[in-house]
């Protein structure tokens, strides 16, 4: 579900909220307003259904994505933004103990 929450994520949000979700795509790169970052605040404590919905029915400049992708990949694109939030952060206890232990000894 992550796998195709990624590609869907890629082809519809990335162009304006980039590959990292920061908000700096190429869209805006060209010009066109910047969206709040996904690791905001703001973004990390709304609810699952707020982005859910916010794709759906769109949200400020941003279009509508209900008749472009199905419920099925919103939702998907939803749990991807979620381990994008994560990643960018995770804290080293937050590693599971083998992968710290690799990631310590990492020159």
């Amino acid at each position: 579900m992550l796998e195709r929450g990624r590609e869907r994520f890629d082809i519809f949000c990335a162009p304006c909220h980039s590959e990292t979700g920061d908000g700096d795509g190429m869209i805006v790169r060209r010009g066109f307003p910047r969206p709040l970052s996904f690791h905001s605040d703001r973004l990390r404590q709304a609810s699952d259904a707020y982005l859910y919905l916010a794709i759906s029915e769109g949200y400020g400049a941003m279009s509508a994505y209900a008749g472009h992708i199905a419920a099925d990949d919103r939702r998907a694109i939803v749990g991807y933004i979620r381990a994008l939030q994560l990643s960018q952060n995770a804290k080293l206890a937050d590693v599971p103990p083998e992968a710290r232990r690799r990631l310590e000894r990492a020159p």
